[in-house]
């Protein structure tokens, strides 16, 4: 089972625009994730947005596809690290910070803030690692940063080992294994599942590898497809650990939203999805990891308890022509203003700090 890298994928990485439609696909993605957060409490509108709960299951997708594909333009894991960290961890502070700051003034407000745990979990949140750190998580959303985290570290370590050529191979094992345990109820590895979250949605990032390898390399079309059936049986069964979905949708919803995701990628890998692309959806897609992390506290919390319960506006106009366009703000000023400079700024000063290392290190041994 070899892994197909396309000596053309200089191409699409080259190109100014490349991939709108997985652009597109993550603006999606999260305004599922918003309306779902934004009807959380309303059972009334609930039953059709509560299915935006699996937006996270796209973004798993959607990262597998791309960080296999990233690998294919850098030689040392070093430069994964500083890639992953210098484009994450600026919009991530920037939003547990801001989030850090509205809600201590709610719990100030309503004499509930306790400094120093609150401090406290400001800083585990931080480290993106406050999962390990036994430290709650200051806002919804960060649950899933986390699974993101341990993907990146599992990649590392085949890159490191010059195995990344065995992706599927080792990801397809320790698919077999979680589902089995989950099926059979093996509490050691049921234990191991809830240790290491990752392998709860390993099948969808295995699955966007896959499709990688299909948009890339159209040969062992049936092995492929094997595979992402594969993949979408092991998610399946693993439905009553699949994050916050089991909370909110039954098994079969949960079915229906997986399939409809593999028939948009699928769709994608062909070149049959532009009619997904226009300018709202590249530029949600564009600010979708920033409108993800702050959309939820500034919503639930502030805009639409204020004015719709304190001033009585109609729900969706609240959402809709106030709380959407002010998240969007917020995500648009994070993007542009911080996301983007000082990922830039970050990605200078690693490089410059690792080659200073490693001229130092040359120093000492020659």
């Amino acid at each position: 089972m070899n892994l197909p890298y396309a000596f053309n994928i200089h191409m699409y990485l080259n190109k100014p625009n490349r991939l709108e439609e997985l652009d597109a696909l993550r603006g999606i993605a999260a305004l599922l994730v918003i309306f779902f957060h934004f009807t959380l409490n309303r059972t009334e509108y609930n039953s059709f947005f509560k299915l935006g709960t699996t937006g996270v299951d796209l973004f798993f997708m959607i990262s597998g596809f791309v960080i296999f594909m990233s690998l294919q333009k850098i030689s040392r894991g070093v430069d994964f690290v500083i890639n992953r960290a210098s484009r994450l961890y600026p919009t991530y502070w920037a939003c547990v910070s801001f989030t850090f700051i509205l809600l201590s003034t709610y719990y100030i407000y309503k004499g509930t803030f306790h400094p120093a745990a609150s401090f406290i979990q400001f800083i585990g949140n931080l480290t993106m690692f406050q999962f390990y750190l036994g430290i709650e998580d200051i806002d919804g959303p960060y649950w899933t940063m986390i699974i993101e985290m341990l993907f990146y570290i599992f990649i590392l370590i085949l890159f490191k080992l010059k195995s990344i050529k065995y992706v599927i191979h080792v990801a397809v094992t320790l698919c077999c294994i979680t589902v089995t345990g989950e099926y059979y109820t093996i509490k050691p590895i049921i234990e191991i599942i809830s240790w290491i979250p990752l392998l709860s949605f390993l099948p969808l990032f295995l699955a966007g590898i896959i499709f990688y390898n299909i948009y890339t390399n159209k040969n062992s079309l049936l092995l492929n497809y094997s595979l992402l059936t594969f993949c979408l049986l092991c998610q399946l069964v693993l439905f009553s650990h699949a994050g916050r979905s089991v909370l909110f949708i039954n098994q079969a919803a949960y079915t229906c939203m997986l399939c409809f995701y593999f028939i948009l990628f699928i769709l994608f890998v062909n070149k049959k999805l532009s009619f997904l692309v226009n300018k709202v959806t590249l530029f949600l897609g564009n600010i979708s990891f920033a409108l993800y992390l702050i959309h939820q506290c500034v919503s639930l919390f502030f805009i639409i308890p204020i004015f719709n319960n304190v001033f009585g506006i109609n729900f969706w106009i609240v959402c809709i022509c106030i709380d959407l366009p002010v998240i969007i703000g917020l995500a648009t000023f994070i993007t542009y203003k911080i996301e983007q400079p000082y990922s830039r700024k970050m990605k200078e000063k690693l490089r410059a700090v690792f080659i200073q290392q490693n001229n130092t290190r040359h120093i000492k041994t020659s």
